[in-house]
């Protein structure tokens, strides 16, 4: 699932950066301003969740309370874990909000091109 998330994405991001995705400024303003919020709400949770998550998993005072407290939090902020999840999501948002910003660059470059093209031919 991953694999495919973060594929998408890289299709976009390269199709941007080759100039083969455009798109006006004012119909992306919408789309910058959800990343940005999504961006913030995953800085906040992995804050959160580089700090342990702000709780200590409490089963007892024993060896197996304490063995399976360290087995869940491991789950947290394991390699393959919540914590590892948002920042991979962290990630693909930031070559997502990249990829749009350079569309909206490539849309400005095609137009302002059109125009001095459209401006030789008729001055």
């Amino acid at each position: 699932m991953y694999e495919a998330i973060g594929g998408a994405v890289a299709a976009f991001s390269n199709a941007a950066m080759a100039g083969q995705v455009s798109i006006q400024a004012d119909a992306a303003a919408e789309a910058l301003d959800k990343i940005g919020k999504v961006k913030d709400e995953l800085s906040d949770l992995l804050k959160k969740g580089k700090s342990g998550g702000g709780t200590d998993v409490q089963l007892g005072a024993n060896p197996v309370g304490q063995a399976i407290a360290k087995k869940s939090m491991g789950r947290f902020d394991g390699d393959d874990s919540f914590v590892a999840v948002l920042t991979l999501l962290m990630e693909q948002t930031q070559k997502a909000e990249t990829a749009l910003k350079q569309s909206i660059a490539n849309y400005v470059d095609t137009d302002e091109l059109h125009a001095a093209q459209y401006n030789r031919a008729y001055q």
